[in-house]
């Protein structure tokens, strides 16, 4: 699976990516929207994992964008937050939001949520997931945790 991270804390982002890459999948990394615009406008990415609050911009208008237009608008977007007074209804153009600290487990369960809503067997390989999912299919809201 192609996953892009957006966050802008360097460490965070290199962790997790190293997480992702521990799991079998292959990561990218973006540590600002404007970045990660060009990254998921011109590559296919099956799931982003971005920050909300960003130097340059907010994680959520950045993902709205990218369900609007690009290469990654059928990827399956999660929000990566550590505040507490967000919650299910500011997250709109998201499949699903956590709450940072972003553990091993929590990652996995995401993924996992991620594979049963696109319909996948865990053997499909990533560039038949991209058949599996319908483009412009619209995203329910809903917590991942």
């Amino acid at each position: 699976m192609k996953i892009l991270v957006l966050d802008d804390d360097r460490d965070f982002a290199t962790g997790l990516a190293a997480l992702i890459e521990q799991m079998g999948h292959e990561p990218s990394v973006a540590y600002d929207c404007k970045t990660a615009r060009a990254l998921a406008g011109s590559r296919l990415f099956d799931v982003i994992l971005a920050d909300v609050e960003l130097p340059d911009g907010d994680g959520r208008h950045t993902c709205d964008g990218l369900r609007m237009d690009g290469a990654s608008q059928a990827a399956y977007m999660v929000a990566m937050t550590g505040r507490s007074d967000l919650g299910d209804n500011d997250f709109p153009s998201f499949d699903g939001y956590v709450r940072k600290p972003v553990t091993y487990d929590l990652l996995e369960r995401v993924l996992e949520e991620w594979r049963m809503a696109a319909g996948l067997s865990r053997r499909t390989r990533v560039d038949e997931a991209h058949v599996a999912q319908e483009p412009g299919e619209e995203a329910e809201q809903r917590a991942v945790t």
